[in-house]
Protein backbone atom coordinates (compact mmCIF):
# COMPACT_ATOMS: atom_id res chain seq x y z
CA UNK A 1 0.00 0.00 0.00
CA UNK A 2 2.80 2.21 0.96
CA UNK A 3 4.65 1.83 -2.44
CA UNK A 4 1.26 2.44 -4.31
CA UNK A 5 1.18 6.29 -2.42
CA UNK A 6 4.67 6.74 -3.24
CA UNK A 7 4.10 5.94 -6.53
CA UNK A 8 0.81 8.21 -6.68
CA UNK A 9 3.00 10.75 -5.57
CA UNK A 10 5.73 10.64 -8.21
CA UNK A 11 2.80 10.84 -10.88
CA UNK A 12 1.42 14.12 -9.20
CA UNK A 13 4.58 15.63 -9.49
CA UNK A 14 4.74 15.49 -13.07
CA UNK A 15 2.93 18.20 -14.79
CA UNK A 16 1.65 15.91 -17.83
CA UNK A 17 0.19 13.14 -15.57
CA UNK A 18 -0.97 15.30 -12.64
CA UNK A 19 -3.38 17.63 -16.21
CA UNK A 20 -4.51 13.95 -17.31
CA UNK A 21 -5.44 12.67 -13.72
CA UNK A 22 -7.39 15.94 -13.00
CA UNK A 23 -8.63 15.88 -16.71
CA UNK A 24 -9.81 11.99 -16.03
CA UNK A 25 -11.37 12.71 -12.51
CA UNK A 26 -13.73 15.93 -14.53
CA UNK A 27 -14.73 13.13 -17.18
CA UNK A 28 -15.71 10.72 -14.53
CA UNK A 29 -17.48 13.44 -12.36
CA UNK A 30 -19.63 14.56 -15.41
CA UNK A 31 -20.51 11.05 -16.73
CA UNK A 32 -22.24 10.34 -13.52
CA UNK A 33 -24.03 13.76 -13.35
CA UNK A 34 -25.24 12.88 -16.40
CA UNK A 35 -26.08 9.27 -15.66
CA UNK A 36 -27.73 11.07 -12.45
CA UNK A 37 -29.96 13.64 -14.89
CA UNK A 38 -30.61 11.35 -17.12
CA UNK A 39 -32.41 8.64 -15.21
CA UNK A 40 -34.26 11.21 -12.53
CA UNK A 41 -36.03 12.65 -16.06
CA UNK A 42 -37.29 9.50 -17.24
CA UNK A 43 -38.72 8.66 -14.19
CA UNK A 44 -40.55 11.46 -13.68
CA UNK A 45 -42.71 11.60 -17.30
CA UNK A 46 -46.09 12.23 -15.77
CA UNK A 47 -48.51 11.20 -18.42
CA UNK A 48 -51.79 12.62 -18.65
CA UNK A 49 -54.98 10.80 -19.04
CA UNK A 50 -56.37 9.98 -22.33
CA UNK A 51 -59.89 11.31 -23.19
CA UNK A 52 -62.09 8.54 -23.57
CA UNK A 53 -63.14 8.42 -27.19
CA UNK A 54 -66.47 8.40 -28.10
CA UNK A 55 -67.53 5.88 -31.01
CA UNK A 56 -68.52 7.29 -34.30
CA UNK A 57 -71.85 5.34 -33.82
CA UNK A 58 -72.61 6.61 -30.61
CA UNK A 59 -72.67 10.22 -31.74
CA UNK A 60 -76.48 11.46 -31.37
CA UNK A 61 -75.52 14.96 -31.57
CA UNK A 62 -74.33 16.80 -34.84
CA UNK A 63 -74.95 19.16 -37.11
CA UNK A 64 -75.03 18.81 -40.73
CA UNK A 65 -73.92 20.94 -43.45
CA UNK A 66 -75.06 20.59 -47.39
CA UNK A 67 -73.21 22.22 -50.01
CA UNK A 68 -74.55 21.94 -53.71
CA UNK A 69 -77.39 23.04 -55.31
CA UNK A 70 -79.68 23.81 -52.25
CA UNK A 71 -77.26 25.02 -49.69
CA UNK A 72 -78.67 24.83 -45.75
CA UNK A 73 -77.72 23.11 -42.43
CA UNK A 74 -79.74 20.61 -40.10
CA UNK A 75 -79.00 20.47 -36.37
CA UNK A 76 -79.82 17.39 -34.67
CA UNK A 77 -80.27 18.13 -31.18
CA UNK A 78 -83.30 20.87 -32.43
CA UNK A 79 -84.16 19.02 -35.59
CA UNK A 80 -84.06 21.91 -37.50
CA UNK A 81 -83.23 23.12 -40.69
CA UNK A 82 -81.78 26.53 -41.81
CA UNK A 83 -82.41 27.65 -44.90
CA UNK A 84 -81.96 31.07 -46.72
CA UNK A 85 -81.73 32.79 -43.62
CA UNK A 86 -85.13 30.92 -42.29
CA UNK A 87 -84.94 28.01 -39.58
CA UNK A 88 -87.73 25.63 -40.20
CA UNK A 89 -88.91 22.68 -38.47
CA UNK A 90 -88.75 18.99 -40.04
CA UNK A 91 -92.20 19.22 -40.53
CA UNK A 92 -92.54 22.22 -42.32
CA UNK A 93 -89.08 22.49 -44.51
CA UNK A 94 -89.29 23.63 -48.57
CA UNK A 95 -90.65 21.08 -50.61
CA UNK A 96 -86.88 21.22 -52.56
CA UNK A 97 -85.33 20.06 -49.08
CA UNK A 98 -87.41 16.91 -48.88
CA UNK A 99 -85.05 14.60 -51.94
CA UNK A 100 -82.25 14.83 -49.06
CA UNK A 101 -82.80 12.31 -46.61
CA UNK A 102 -81.00 13.78 -43.40
CA UNK A 103 -81.37 10.44 -41.59
CA UNK A 104 -78.49 8.72 -44.22
CA UNK A 105 -75.42 11.36 -42.62
CA UNK A 106 -76.59 10.29 -39.29
CA UNK A 107 -72.83 8.75 -37.48
CA UNK A 108 -74.53 5.59 -37.29
CA UNK A 109 -74.71 5.46 -40.93
CA UNK A 110 -71.74 6.60 -41.75
CA UNK A 111 -69.78 4.16 -39.14
CA UNK A 112 -71.14 1.62 -41.21
CA UNK A 113 -70.06 2.76 -44.50
CA UNK A 114 -66.52 3.00 -43.29
CA UNK A 115 -66.10 -0.05 -42.07
CA UNK A 116 -67.90 -1.60 -45.65
CA UNK A 117 -65.56 1.21 -47.03
CA UNK A 118 -61.68 0.87 -48.27
CA UNK A 119 -59.05 2.93 -46.24
CA UNK A 120 -57.54 4.74 -49.35
CA UNK A 121 -55.44 7.33 -47.81
CA UNK A 122 -54.08 8.92 -44.58
CA UNK A 123 -52.92 12.55 -43.53
CA UNK A 124 -50.90 13.04 -40.71
CA UNK A 125 -50.67 16.79 -41.07
CA UNK A 126 -54.56 17.32 -40.45
CA UNK A 127 -55.11 13.78 -38.70
CA UNK A 128 -57.81 12.87 -41.37
CA UNK A 129 -58.68 9.53 -43.43
CA UNK A 130 -60.16 9.09 -46.26
CA UNK A 131 -62.49 6.36 -47.44
CA UNK A 132 -63.98 5.16 -50.61
CA UNK A 133 -67.37 3.43 -50.43
CA UNK A 134 -69.29 1.58 -53.27
CA UNK A 135 -72.44 4.08 -54.39
CA UNK A 136 -74.03 0.53 -53.93
CA UNK A 137 -73.36 -0.09 -50.51
CA UNK A 138 -74.20 3.93 -49.76
CA UNK A 139 -77.67 3.41 -51.09
CA UNK A 140 -77.93 0.06 -49.29
CA UNK A 141 -76.77 1.72 -45.99
CA UNK A 142 -78.24 4.61 -46.29
CA UNK A 143 -81.21 4.17 -48.16
CA UNK A 144 -82.54 1.18 -47.91
CA UNK A 145 -82.32 0.74 -51.79
CA UNK A 146 -80.60 -1.95 -53.26
CA UNK A 147 -78.33 -0.52 -55.99
CA UNK A 148 -75.77 -1.91 -58.53
CA UNK A 149 -73.31 0.54 -58.99
CA UNK A 150 -69.61 0.16 -58.84
CA UNK A 151 -68.84 3.87 -58.65
CA UNK A 152 -67.46 5.45 -55.60
CA UNK A 153 -67.77 7.89 -53.07
CA UNK A 154 -65.14 9.57 -50.36
CA UNK A 155 -65.42 10.03 -46.71
CA UNK A 156 -63.07 11.95 -45.34
CA UNK A 157 -63.37 11.40 -41.10
CA UNK A 158 -61.40 14.35 -39.22
CA UNK A 159 -61.15 13.79 -35.50
CA UNK A 160 -64.46 16.36 -34.99
CA UNK A 161 -66.02 16.11 -38.61
CA UNK A 162 -66.81 14.08 -41.38
CA UNK A 163 -67.27 15.35 -45.23
CA UNK A 164 -68.85 13.31 -47.62
CA UNK A 165 -68.42 13.64 -50.89
CA UNK A 166 -71.39 13.10 -52.99
CA UNK A 167 -70.68 15.96 -55.84
CA UNK A 168 -70.18 12.97 -58.70
CA UNK A 169 -72.91 10.99 -57.92
CA UNK A 170 -75.50 13.17 -56.22
CA UNK A 171 -73.73 16.83 -56.91
CA UNK A 172 -73.57 17.87 -53.23
CA UNK A 173 -71.46 17.54 -50.52
CA UNK A 174 -72.58 16.70 -46.73
CA UNK A 175 -69.99 18.20 -43.90
CA UNK A 176 -71.26 16.89 -40.47
CA UNK A 177 -69.82 18.42 -37.54
CA UNK A 178 -69.91 15.83 -34.75
CA UNK A 179 -70.78 16.63 -30.98
CA UNK A 180 -70.50 14.23 -28.31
Amino acid sequence: MKETIEFIKKLWENKRTKSLSILLMYVIFFAFVFMLLSNSSSNNVVKEPEEEKVELSEITNYKLEIIGEDNFTYDSLTKQIFYDGIYYEMDNCPENLLKYNLNAFAPINIATLIEVGTLESTNYIDKSDTYVVKIGDFESISFNNEAINDDYIKIIKYEDKIVVDLTNYYGYTVNIELRS
